[in-house]
């Protein structure tokens, strides 16, 4: 605490003006006062303030239901996001060579429309051909790639905003919000769940001037 010189070397000096010592004698008696006062002052404990950091620590996470088996997540790794964009433009650029580097030996796939599809080595080009050969052309513009790591499960997973527009081999163009949740192992895709979802007017607006084409 403080201590109030100001204030102690005004009551001193009333007192000795009521018992009337000499003006000279009151200046040295002052000053000797002051210099005792300072010294203990500065001589004082200081406080000791907990750096606020160590808070962080002491955060406990909030009560889930014991459906949610994924809920310790950290930033993953971001060449993993790079993998994922890399795949979209071998889709767009229709080579089933390119897209199957980009998947491990086994797959599955969960795709919109409720069907499981499995693929390995041996029958990834192939099955990648057929499903791209729908498409006379496609447009995937992804405009959000999240890299995640579970702790629970230790799984790299990416999440994937993606706007996707094609023209089937008739002539039908359309286009849908798409969210693709990935999951890689060693770099390699193991796993897709997809899903789909149909935009409004406004959205539609939105995606096709916001997001920036790339040059």
């Amino acid at each position: 605490m403080a201590i109030p010189v100001m204030a102690i070397f005004n009551y001193i000096q009333v007192c000795f003006n009521v018992i009337n010592l000499n003006a000279m004698i009151q200046k040295l008696l002052l000053i000797c006062f002051c210099v005792i006062l300072i010294a203990c002052s500065s001589n004082a404990p200081v406080e000791q303030v907990t750096p606020a950091a160590d808070s962080a620590e002491l955060v406990i996470m909030s009560e889930l239901p014991a459906t949610v088996v994924l809920k310790n997540w950290e930033a993953g790794d971001p060449q993993l996001a790079g993998t994922i964009a890399n795949l979209y433009q071998a889709w767009d650029s229709d080579i089933p060579t390119d897209m199957a580097s980009y998947l491990a030996d086994s797959t599955v796939f969960d795709w919109p429309n409720g069907v499981r599809v499995s693929t390995n080595k041996e029958t990834v080009e192939a099955e990648l051909h057929k499903w791209r050969n729908t498409y006379s052309s496609t447009t995937n513009t992804p405009f959000s790639l999240i890299s995640l790591h579970n702790k629970d499960r230790n799984q790299d997973w990416v999440i994937a905003w993606v706007w996707n527009k094609w023209q089937t081999k008739d002539g039908k163009k359309d286009s849908m919000l798409v969210c693709d949740n990935w999951l890689l192992k060693n770099g390699k895709v193991v796993y897709l769940n997809s899903s789909e979802n149909r935009t409004s007017k406004s959205l539609s607006g939105l995606l096709n001037t916001a997001i920036p084409v790339e040059e």
